[in-house]
């Protein structure tokens, strides 16, 4: 919340000059609230504190008025920001909030003189004369205060008087303008949306017949019909209200816009043959012209003999309500019909109104009453506190400081606008009327286009071919350029400024922050592609002939062998998830237009080695500046496939010039080219042949191989350098890198076996808690390091060959422990951790083997995972430190036992669960593993498309960690052909439950777990989950009411609006399909 003061030029230093020395003085036996005087040069030049202030809220004592102010819920959130509030007795009682609640929630219980004496007073209705004590309320305000309220300053220029007296700053509620930006604090409409609503509830009750039409045994029963006039927010309340009670409802406004929304909502629009619109400023209405108004009046005369009710919205601000509905209109209608007129306060659309009133005129029912949304005092409460509390913190944002300060030169639709035009009064100045604002909209507005229909014009605006070529054209170019740099590269140390340079330019450009979680599965396999590119440590340490004739050179052959599997299992996986995402409706691909930069790059490299120019490092270069445009690529959809072709372009350039850097002999080169053609065969028909809902088990999988091929490498070089290490200019550096390689290979290789295990379902998906854990893992972690004190020590090669095997078994079991300590529902973070280790892995071995390539691409893989890790585990309200020391999501934010489950669950079958689908409007699909495991994904979206056809709302709510990797579900749904629009996140999605008639939730267990809300001391205590429990009726599709990956009983299944339908979840989504089937297209 933020403040109505600032000083000097705005209301700070009034509201300090009003503190005497009688508001310091405390009573006896209560607490009172002080404000202190604050030095000139410290605060008042910000405003005054939140702490410093007093905010009252009286009892209105207008007759019939049972409103408050503010409600329970939101004086809380004053205090929460440091407001001190208090009350007056018995204020919110007629709205059903008693003077407990208010205490309970931080306010304090006072009579009305001191409640009016507060530094800012809120109020519904506008100061009036009390009778109780004889005086006026505004007299009662402390002088130099601040009220916000209902005003009306065009019709009480005496209460403005009176307020001037006491300079008081007055913001009137009823002056907020009608624009966009103000929609969360205007008042007027959150009263007219409950009167509107109320009129019909009214209407109905007076009215002698039934709304909707009906044929009996009795006979035939008519529907009502209904004239709204005005579509404003009451009149449109209204409509939608009318329609829901099966009434015909007719609407007519000077706007087209209103005429709009009035069929949107099934009415039929009257209109007049006069071409003149209503739109006026601040999105009201404005007066007609003499023959509009003549032709609008026989309109009217002409619906009062058809219709039975009529309802009366018209207002023009700051004026008398028009009389739309003569005497003679009115005695035209028939015996029985019903008339409310929501302008009576301002003296009413209808002539025969009597304002305050029930009244009958010719056998025709008036409902004049002023006071609809006093009549719904709980809920009007509770919307004008809303109100109210969005208006003060949207004028005064500071998060310390209560201020505010209003121009006179403001733009339309802007906050000074509303600050402006809602501030009537200012330390006792008549402010009113507001001046216009600099800028103002179309007298009659045009209808914005979308985000996605500009975005739609613009990409239709370029042809494909274009767009692709112009693409493959830019990359050629830049690549082509990195070739020139080498050839015209002097020196090594320009090359390596080169290289530092793009480096460093392309941090700021490289970021994972912003990936959609749509495409982190995509993001992870291109990233185990790349990681691959170990494969180019074991070529450089191959020898031999057609076979190794060492075990130093057999390793390096095992490890180029693994990596290749890395790299084209990699790449088709990701392209096929890729291929998911595209629509039959997309237009052509021309993605083979990127083999032109990747024939560029790497045959014009080995064009220059053929021409005697080692240029080794710039290709290294234009290798890692590949990859990073891969990670970058895969961010958003647009550019994914880009991303993946760069990926496969900074690979191969990568393993060419390390080919052409060590000009191995033929006999090598074959058996170079027959381990990596092995290993790429063996990747490319995992890759073809996998699920995709087993694609977690194969990046796990994958990670490992990358752990075991790090290992294998650093082993390999100690064996090849160690005869070189007396000379070495960099032995201890050497030595290092290749320990630490060791380390971190052997966490990943054995972490991504267990993950793949828990994943495949082999070993248990509950963490493995062993006794002592943290102790084993302490002092596995501190015989490693001192492994590495010995090996760094002691020079002999027995010694050293002992110290790096020690720690590879070391690390190996490490990872065993880590893993095995994190609980299932868990597991898409542990892919993105070990997806991390990897890419550090891949660092290391750069630095051992001196490879720019291998360093770049590690630490762009391995800070990459990091980054998706913590997003990972923000989504899941845990920390990532908890994650790389094992036993994540085992510990409760509480300390005691978990919450117990009572209740029973309530079972349907097939044809309950199709009623409730039936009958529901909005409908939201919770999708979890048990989609993944079962296959479901093809009938519910050919469910989908037949619900949506049925002029139903049918939409997908996402977790970003459901399913066991992160973005799983995403592809799979894309995979059965769901459109994108419909597929929310649950940040996007989660505030819609409550307004939505059925949440299904299919094989989703944790992500949707009350108990991350509702239980302290469960292990997923404020995990953010999908909130279907607050759906009107909620469907779970599981095969039974077992728990889900984090072994945490769901309390939701016991709600009472929850229905379970238990079973097989692809029979059950085949058997729902089926029946929708049969119930909407089969006759």
């Amino acid at each position: 919340m933020a403040g109505l003061v600032r000083c000097i030029t705005s209301c700070s230093v009034p509201l300090l000059h009003s503190i005497n020395s009688s508001t310091l003085q405390p009573a006896t036996g209560q607490r009172s609230f002080r404000t202190f005087q604050i030095l000139w040069n410290q605060q008042t030049a910000k405003g005054i504190r939140y702490k410093d202030l007093v905010v009252g809220i009286p009892k209105e004592t207008y007759k019939n008025e049972k409103r408050v102010a503010l409600s329970p819920a939101g004086v809380q959130a004053l205090v929460k920001q440091g407001f001190n509030v208090q009350v007056e007795h018995g204020a919110g009682e007629e709205a059903k909030f008693s003077d407990e609640q208010y205490k309970a929630s931080g306010a304090e219980i006072n009579d009305l003189k001191t409640v009016f004496g507060s530094d800012i007073v809120l109020k519904v209705r506008a100061p009036g004369f009390n009778e109780v004590l004889g005086v006026h309320e505004a007299s009662l305000l402390k002088e130099k205060a601040t009220l916000v309220s209902f005003i009306y300053p065009a019709q009480n220029p005496d209460l403005l008087g009176k307020l001037a007296q006491r300079k008081t700053t007055v913001l009137a509620m009823d002056q907020v303008p009608r624009v966009t930006i103000a929609q969360g604090y205007d008042a007027l409409s959150s009263m007219a949306n409950i009167a509107g609503y109320k009129a019909v509830i009214l209407a109905a009750n007076h009215f002698g017949r039934f709304f909707t039409g009906q044929i009996t045994a009795a006979g035939k029963v008519p529907p009502a019909k209904m004239l709204i006039i005005g579509g404003g927010v009451a009149g449109l309340a209204a409509a939608g209200a009318a329609r829901a009670m099966g009434a015909i409802v007719r609407g007519f406004d000077t706007r087209l816009p209103a005429l709009e929304q009035f069929k949107s909502l099934g009415a039929e629009p009257l209109e007049v043959n006069i071409a003149e619109t209503g739109e006026g400023v601040g999105g009201y209405a404005k007066e007609m012209s003499k023959e509009f108004i003549e032709a609008e009046m026989a309109l009217f005369a002409k619906q009062c003999k058809e219709v039975d009710i009529l309802i009366s919205t018209a207002l023009i601000p700051g004026k008398k309500a028009p009389i739309l509905i003569t005497k003679n209109m009115v005695e035209s209608m028939k015996d029985g019909s019903v008339i409310v007129d929501l302008a009576s306060e301002a003296g009413g659309n209808v002539e025969t109104t009597h304002p305050g009133e029930l009244y009958i005129h010719e056998g025709v029912v008036h409902i004049g009453y002023t006071d609809l949304p006093s009549r719904m005092a709980t809920q009007a409460s509770s919307l004008y506190s809303n109100n109210i509390l969005k208006l003060l913190k949207a004028i005064s944002p500071d998060k310390e400081y209560f201020h505010f300060e209003p121009k006179d030169n403001f733009d339309y639709g802007t906050i000074d606008h509303v600050i402006r035009g809602t501030m009537v009064m200012k330390e006792g100045k008549n402010l009113f009327p507001a001046p216009l604002p600099r800028t103002m909209p179309p007298s009659v507005p045009a209808k914005q286009k979308t985000v996605q229909e500009l975005e739609s014009e613009k990409k239709a605006s370029i042809s494909p071919f274009r767009k692709t070529m112009t693409s493959a054209g830019v990359y050629t170019a830049g690549l082509t350029g990195v070739l020139g740099l080498g050839l015209i590269s002097p020196n090594a140390a320009f090359t390596q400024m080169v290289t530092t340079f793009g480096l460093a330019g392309l941090v700021g450009y490289h970021t994972v922050w912003g990936v959609t979680p749509a495409l982190h599965s995509p993001l992870m396999s291109v990233t185990n592609a790349i990681s691959g590119l170990t494969a180019v440590g074991g070529l450089v340490l191959m020898g031999g002939s057609y076979l190794p004739s060492s075990l130093p050179q057999t390793l390096a052959l095992l490890a180029a062998f693994v990596s290749s599997v890395n790299i084209a299992g990699g790449f088709l996986i990701t392209q096929r998830m890729l291929d998911m995402f595209k629509r039959p409706t997309d237009p052509p691909e021309y993605n083979y237009l990127y083999l032109l930069p990747g024939a560029v790059f790497v045959g014009g490299y080995g064009a220059s080695l053929a021409s005697g120019y080692n240029i080794e490092q710039m290709i290294y270069l234009g290798s890692g500046l590949c990859c990073v445009g891969a990670l970058a690529g895969l961010s958003s959809q647009n550019t994914s496939r880009l991303g993946n072709a760069l990926g496969m372009i900074g690979v191969a350039g990568g393993v060419a010039a390390t080919l052409g850097a060590l000009n191995p002999s033929p006999e090598v080169l074959a058996q170079m080219s027959a381990a990596m053609a092995m290993g790429g065969t063996i990747g490319l028909t995992v890759a073809k042949r996998i699920e995709i809902s087993d694609l977690p088990q194969l990046v796990a999988a994958f990670h490992s191989l990358v752990g075991l091929a790090a290992v294998l490498t650093c082993i390999a070089e100690y064996m090849i350098e160690y005869p070189h290490l007396d000379v070495h200019p960099s032995a201890s550096v050497l030595k290092t890198v290749a320990y630490l390689g060791t380390y971190i290979g052997g966490v990943t290789f054995s972490g991504s076996l267990v993950a793949y295990g828990k994943l495949q379902g082999l070993l248990n998906s509950a963490p493995l808690l062993l006794p002592g854990r943290h102790y084993l893992n302490g002092g596995l972690l501190a015989a490693s390091v001192g492994g590495m004190g010995l090996f760094m020590l002691d020079p002999s090669y027995t010694t050293g060959m002992a110290c790096l095997l020690g720690v590879s078994g070391l690390s190996s079991i490490m990872g065993v422990t880590l893993t095995a300590a994190i609980g299932g529902a868990d597991m898409p973070v542990v892919i993105t951790v070990l997806n991390s280790y990897s890419g550090w892995a891949l660092c290391a071995e750069g630095f051992l083997l001196d490879n720019n390539l291998m360093t770049i691409v590690g630490a762009l893989i391995g800070s990459s995972g990091a980054i998706l890790s913590y997003i990972m585990c923000v989504a899941m309200n845990r920390s990532l430190p908890n994650v790389i020391l094992g036993g994540f999501g085992t510990s409760s934010t509480g300390g005691g036992k978990p919450m117990e489950i009572v209740g029973t669950h309530t079972e349907v079958g097939i044809d309950q669960a199709i009623e409730m689908i039936k009958e529901a409007n909005s409908v939201i699909i919770t999708p979890g593993w048990g989609l993944c495991a079962a296959k479901a994904q093809y009938p519910i979206a050919d469910m989908v498309k037949m619900l949506n056809e049925q002029g139903k709302k049918v939409r997908f709510g996402i977790h970003p960690v459901a399913g066991r990797m992160p973005g799983q579900l995403n592809v799979l749904l894309a995979e059965a052909g769901v459109p994108y629009d419909v597929v929310l996140e649950m940040d996007e999605i989660n505030e819609d439950f409550p307004e939505t008639d059925l949440a299904l939730v299919i094989g989703a267990n944790d992500t949707v777990n009350s108990a991350a809300q509702e239980d302290p001391n469960s292990i997923i205590a404020g995990m953010p989950v999908l909130e279907v429990w607050k759906a009107k009726q909620v469907i779970v599709m599981k095969r039974t009411l077992g728990v889900g990956y984090a072994a945490v009983d769901n309390p939701i299944f016991y709600k009472p609006n929850t229905a379970m339908l238990l079973g097989d979840a692809k029979k059950t989504c085949d058997a729902l399909q089926g029946k929708i089937r049969e119930m909407y297209y089969t006759h």
